[in-house]
């Protein structure tokens, strides 16, 4: 036997309701009508004939219309009960109702009233857990876009330039996607002018449509072409909408990185995540569990305006790197320009400096550390007279004592600039012996700083294979038999080994090196007049 249809909507609706308990407490049966134009109908027709047609009309439209109970006495004794239903699922007008047999009509009133007071109460709890889910969630969010603005923050530091925007887009996309809630992230750099995909995140690996890099690309180029920085938001998209063979993409998100004097690059999003969305979906009053909207946009620009941020910071700190560099090379110039004869010596030893710093495990800054020590540790005999410094014959001991005072007037130079601190230790002891005889201040082994005992090998290498005023440069043989015999004594013997065992790269610098001739001046001015000419072709 089959329950009708009827019976079960019955159910339904008053569980939805919460007048079950009702129907438990009084030893009832509430029956279901609904209005269709200005009558009311019983969904069941057998409990409709207990009914007076005379008064249920009219005692069930009161209750709709006051949206409260209403209790009639239809017999001494009898009561004629109504409830309106407030179901927002449906639009006709529905009623649930019923016939007591009582003595007290008060009794009834308040049976019923505290009934609906307990089911209002019930409905304000479950808006209130279901804001409180809401709150909870967008607190959660809140946190986690914290946690993604200090992680940003910790990685903008000057210490990981060397790294440059790569690394950190890198690390941008996959915290990033996570917390937007995406399936896709992407960053396109647009620096070369047109848009080339060059980072991104997946939420999985998993089979899911895949996007060729010149598709996203195309894309990109089509959705930034409209003026302005403002972000692209795209929802409910279809295949044919996009072009370029995409397929699988229903939302994204497309934002500018740009800085005030460039377009650097743009962040894709595609898709928001299955995860999200029933995350989302369990609060009521979203607008949508399916869309890319505000939040995301948001996110998406603030780590945009990040990442501009720090490729504006990377283009200033190569500037002012460019610029010390420069000063460094007119320092050597200025020292090289005394004697033609060590011409070129101080780059020399620089590359030959840093060559040996790769050899023994030296990362790539302080290779390029070395290098900038190798440049300048010779920059104190700019202080050393002429008569000195070119003499064609040996040197008194008067004489070498002013020689050996050239680490000192380096270092003594130098050490305003707080830039090239680093350079200090090898400028000033790059003349100290391993075993206690050098200068300038006797440091005997490892008292000496790495970089004043890789600098002594090569220093002395170039040394005794250039020429000088009163001898031609020695055979490369020789040298290299004069660094072996005072390998332990006059240097590290670890730092001669790695220096013989790289020896073929060092011949190869020292045969391939060429010192560019200083500029001529009349020449650099016709130069420079030229370049101006064809930059403003409407001076001529």
């Amino acid at each position: 036997m089959t329950t009708p249809l009827a019976t079960l909507e019955n159910e339904t609706l008053k569980r939805s309701l919460g007048t079950i308990d009702l129907e438990q407490a009084l030893g009832i049966y509430l029956d279901t009508w609904v209005r269709s134009g200005v009558t009311w109908n019983c969904t069941e027709l057998a409990s409709a004939e207990q009914y007076p047609e005379d008064v249920t009309p009219n005692v069930l439209e009161n209750a709709w219309k006051a949206q409260q109970h209403v209790v009639e006495e239809i017999e001494p004794g009898r009561y004629l009960v109504a409830l309106p239903v407030k179901d927002s699922h449906r639009k006709t007008a529905q009623a649930l109702s019923c016939i007591v047999e009582c003595e007290s009509p008060q009794l009834l009133n308040f049976a019923l009233e505290q009934s609906q007071l307990a089911n209002q109460n019930e409905t304000e709890l479950d808006r209130l857990r279901e804001e409180n889910s809401a709150f909870l969630r967008q607190v959660s969010e809140d946190f986690e876009e914290l946690t993604f603005l200090r992680s940003m923050a910790e990685h903008l530091t000057l210490e990981e330039s060397n790294h440059g925007l790569t690394r950190l887009t890198d690390y941008t996309l996959s915290l990033l996607g996570q917390i937007v809630g995406v399936e896709y992230l992407y960053f396109l750099d647009g620096r070369g002018g047109q848009p080339r995909v060059a980072a991104e995140w997946a939420e999985t690996v998993r089979d899911v449509p895949t996007f060729e890099h010149w598709q996203l690309e195309a894309l990109t180029r089509e959705l930034s072409a409209t003026p302005g920085d403002r972000p692209v938001v795209r929802n409910s998209i279809q295949s044919e909408d996009l072009g370029y063979g995409l397929r699988g993409i229903k939302e994204l998100v497309l934002v500018p990185v740009s800085s005030t004097i460039a377009q650097l690059g743009w962040l894709l999003a595609i898709n928001r995540s299955g995860r999200q969305a029933a995350m989302c979906a369990e609060v009521g009053w979203k607008l949508s569990q399916h869309e890319l909207g505000t939040r995301e946009a948001s996110l998406l620009c603030t780590a945009a305006a990040m990442l501009a941020s720090h490729a504006n910071n990377l283009a200033l700190l190569a500037e002012r790197e460019a610029l010390l560099v420069s000063v460094v090379r007119s320092l050597v110039s200025a020292v090289d320009s005394r004697d033609p004869y060590t011409c070129g010596h101080s780059e020399r030893v620089a590359l030959y400096a840093r060559r040996l710093g790769q050899d023994i495990g030296l990362d790539e800054d302080a290779c390029e550390k070395i290098y900038l020590t190798g440049l300048l540790h010779d920059l104190g005999k700019i202080g050393i007279s002429d008569s000195v410094l070119k003499k064609d014959g040996p040197l008194t001991e008067q004489e070498f004592a002013e020689i050996q005072r050239h680490p000192d007037l380096g270092w003594a130079i130098l050490r305003e600039l707080e830039q090239f601190d680093y350079v200090l230790p090898g400028v000033l002891h790059h003349h100290e012996r391993y075993d206690g005889k050098g200068y300038p201040d006797k440091l005997l082994g490892d008292e000496t700083p790495l970089e004043g005992r890789l600098l002594a090998v090569v220093d002395a290498f170039d040394a005794m294979t250039s020429d000088r005023p009163y001898r031609a440069g020695m055979p490369i043989e020789k040298a290299i038999q004069i660094l072996g015999d005072g390998a332990g004594t006059q240097w590290d013997a670890q730092l001669v080994d790695a220096f013989l065992r790289i020896l073929p790269d060092i011949l190869e610098i020292r045969r391939s090196y060429h010192r560019p001739p200083l500029p001529n001046r009349k020449t650099a001015e016709y130069s420079r007049s030229r370049d101006l000419l064809a930059s403003h072709p409407a001076v001529l």
